[in-house]
């Protein structure tokens, strides 16, 4: 049985920031060595790293890294003037890292990280700035407010008009006042993703592909922009771009519900049923209540799976967590469905 993947009328309400931290457990050979510190202890372990900036270059001044465990109250580096930091010595466990750099531009990060015995695990951290994103009704992201002192005064001016109309729901001048700021300033990442997500709103997937490659052209390492248009893949059904695209802002921004949720929905619509309900399932666990919508397409993959009575649990489940939610009218019928033909 197929389900109707309306996805630009999912409303997820995606967190009013993004975390950072995109983990590898593999040496990145572009990473030199930071300035390691030992814990003193006689573990094998250890943690190296490098903080850069939301744009992807290194950090313009020191960062606070601070490392602990239960019995350890807390390391403290700084990051070099590459943004490089270390740990090393490290007994095999689970460590928390707190990652603090100018606080009036960025939020803290804190990164959970297992260390095995003789592991060296590698971390890029993106800071995160403290302006909201804004969610769109297609799920879509709105680019964070990036530092650029490149973007000329009358260019930003155009930009905030514009967001100004997106919050009074004036799509139509939002995009007029978008391709002003990049008349002004071609190079104007967030305008390219924010004019991207309206036309994504207004279905004009085309448009919102070309606004959302261009800002990756300007900047791959930025997450928004991918993610983006991973969405508009999946709304044009061309599901191995739409899991290329989520695999790359995944690479990126590894803690984001959405880019969990797209890629479980574009694996299960190309029967990678494993990788659907791994994604599927992390999406709920990062987002939690407000990812219940990830429950609807558990429930179509154990219905792929023939599991009718798995189908059933995850449409209850979603029904209870969002009895109003999009696919709350496709859920009853369904449910309404499985349980005739169970009897």
């Amino acid at each position: 049985m197929r389900f109707n993947l309306a996805l630009s009328q999912l409303c997820l309400l995606l967190f009013a920031f993004v975390m950072a931290a995109s983990v590898a457990n593999a040496q990145d050979d572009n990473m030199p060595p930071p300035p390691p510190v030992s814990s003193n202890g006689s573990g094998t372990g250890s943690i190296v790293g490098r903080v850069v900036l939301p744009s992807g270059h290194p950090v313009n001044g020191r960062v606070r890294i601070t490392l602990s465990t239960l019995e350890i109250p807390g390391m403290t580096t700084y990051t070099d003037n590459n943004g490089g930091f270390g740990f090393r010595s490290l007994r095999e466990g689970n460590y928390v890292l707190e990652i603090a750099a100018d606080y009036k531009l960025y939020d803290p990060i804190t990164e959970q990280v297992r260390v095995n015995r003789g592991m060296q695990v590698v971390l890029m951290i993106n800071l995160k700035e403290k302006s909201s994103s804004v969610t769109s009704s297609a799920g879509a992201v709105v680019a964070t407010a990036e530092l650029d002192q490149r973007v000329p005064s009358p260019a930003k001016k155009e930009y905030e008009k514009a967001t100004s109309l997106v919050k009074e729901g004036n799509s139509a001048q939002a995009i007029a006042h978008y391709k002003r700021a990049l008349e002004i300033y071609s190079e104007y990442l967030m305008a390219r993703n924010d004019l991207g997500v309206q036309y994504l709103k207004l279905k004009q997937l085309d448009a919102a592909a070309e606004q959302f490659e261009a800002a990756i052209e300007i900047n791959p390492k930025v997450f928004n922009p991918r993610l983006n248009l991973g969405i508009v893949r999946v709304e044009q059904k061309k599901f191995m771009d739409a899991i290329d695209q989520l695999t790359h802002a995944l690479s990126i921004d590894s803690a984001q519900p959405a880019a969990h949720l797209y890629f479980g929905i574009a694996s299960l619509e190309t029967d990678e049923l494993p990788a659907a309900e791994r994604e599927l399932t992390k999406a709920l666990s990062m987002g939690q209540a407000e990812y219940s919508i990830a429950h609807y397409y558990l429930a179509e993959l154990n219905m792929k799976k023939g599991d009718r009575d798995a189908a059933i649990r995850e449409l209850k489940i979603y029904l209870e967590a969002s009895p109003n939610g999009e696919k709350a009218a496709q859920s009853r019928t369904l449910l309404e469905e499985l349980r005739r033909g169970h009897n």
